[in-house]
């Protein structure tokens, strides 16, 4: 049971789990850039909070990706 063909279907799981949570990382990074972007165009009293949440953002996905790494 939890096999197919030979092949662990958790280890199949686990493996897409972490390749998304790899892409959500990615996403992280893009969100950083778009923020750096948007300020560069835009002069908004705001700038300093809403790179501390894209900062934010990007580190609880890096967080997460290295937490599914050890726990899966």
């Amino acid at each position: 049971m939890g096999t197919f063909l030979g092949i662990s279907i958790w280890l199949v799981a686990k493996i897409f789990v972490v390749l998304f949570l790899g892409i959500y990382v990615v996403f992280g990074l893009v969100i950083i850039k778009q923020i750096r972007l948007m300020l560069d165009t835009l002069d908004i009293g705001l700038a300093l909070i809403i790179r501390l949440i894209g900062w934010a953002h990007l580190l609880f996905a890096i967080g997460v990706f290295i937490l599914g790494i050890i726990i899966l």
